[in-house]
């Protein structure tokens, strides 16, 4: 216990996938994140009798879950963990070091956990904040928010994470892996026509100044009726995917292409060792194969600003094949 307050770097955020959703299960890899923000989420309830007052006269615990979002720097050996908690199919290839995990959308209208290298999970959560320790169970991936720093160039994450429960946990030992990261001299951005599997064989794309990747399952606590105030599951909605960029205005192509609802595909690499995800030793890719600009400005902002086109798009499906894919090439052995 301590007895002065403490620095958030004296904190430790460690996960495991779960072999039974819900029960508890300790760190088998640590996270160096940014920050986190999980969270018990409870709305008591208060008593409205009327008893000649004009004030609540009686509280009582209500059904919680925890909720949060987890930000950190891109570790290919790390940020699989959290992705097979998603609304996920799994396609494990490679016959030794390294690995690569393949991770497309499906229907799943709950999180699940199971064994085997394509089966969605759920995970424990420990992370002890100044000396004191939290477990988290059940949790699984709401969503996810890739992005390209526009001051540093990094690829950072943003994961979006629901849980079950909270849990008694014992003080962790922790143990760390060297960092990789990918920084500004390691990402490729290509366009393509639409389609189940573009090819990207055009030169990288030079005019984005930063890209959001991200992908909302609309995740949502779910209680039921049972002697337990936590969360029954976790149910997952819609999946709305977007392209979020900031792209130099050079002409009315791409303004004419939004107007005109017109689809394409998009492939974001990070890498190190090669300039293709086949040809690197690891890995981020990350590619939308059918979205259109949902919106698409073009302001003067300023005497001295640049003219650039601030875009969001959308995501769509696409007959015999996937919307999106995120895939992580990846020299861990004991994911799965």
């Amino acid at each position: 216990m301590a007895t002065t307050p403490g620095l958030g770097g004296g904190g430790s955020v460690g996960v495991a996938f779960e072999t039974t959703m819900g029960t508890y299960v300790p760190p088998v890899i640590y996270v160096p994140i940014i920050s986190e923000s999980l969270e018990y989420t409870e709305e008591k309830y208060l008593s409205e009798q009327i008893r000649q007052q004009s004030i609540h006269t009686e509280a009582k615990p209500s059904y919680y879950h925890v909720e949060g979002d987890i930000e950190m720097e891109v570790d290919p050996e790390l940020i699989v963990y959290f992705l097979y908690c998603g609304r996920h199919t799994v396609t494990k290839t490679g016959a030794a070091t390294p690995w690569t995990y393949k991770f497309v959308p499906n229907s799943a209208g709950t999180a699940s956990t199971a064994a085997g290298t394509s089966a969605q999970k759920t995970m424990s959560i420990t992370i002890v904040r100044n000396g004191e320790v939290f477990g988290y169970t059940g949790c699984a991936l709401g969503g996810f928010e890739f992005s390209i720093d526009t001051d540093s160039g990094v690829l950072m994450a943003t994961l979006n994470i629901f849980g079950l429960s909270e849990a008694v946990a014992s003080d962790p030992t922790e143990a760390w892996v060297a960092p990789k990261l990918y920084g500004a001299d390691a990402h490729y951005l290509r366009l393509d026509t639409a389609g189940i599997a573009p090819a990207f064989a055009g030169s990288p794309d030079v005019n984005h100044n930063g890209v959001t990747f991200g992908v909302n399952f609309n995740a949502e606590a779910q209680n039921r009726i049972r002697a337990d105030r936590s969360a029954s599951y976790i149910s997952f909605g819609i999946t709305e995917g977007t392209v979020s960029a900031e792209i130099d205005f050079l002409t009315r192509a791409d303004y004419d292409f939004f107007k005109a609802t017109n689809k394409r595909a998009i492939r974001v690499e990070s890498l190190t060792g090669g300039v293709t995800l086949a040809a690197a030793s690891h890995g981020v890719q990350l590619q939308a194969n059918n979205y259109f600009f949902n919106s698409y400005s073009i302001p003067l902002e300023g005497m001295g600003d640049l003219v650039a086109a601030e875009t969001e798009g959308r995501m769509l499906g696409i007959a015999g094949g996937d919307a999106y894919a995120v895939t992580v090439k990846t020299m861990v052995t004991s994911i799965v």
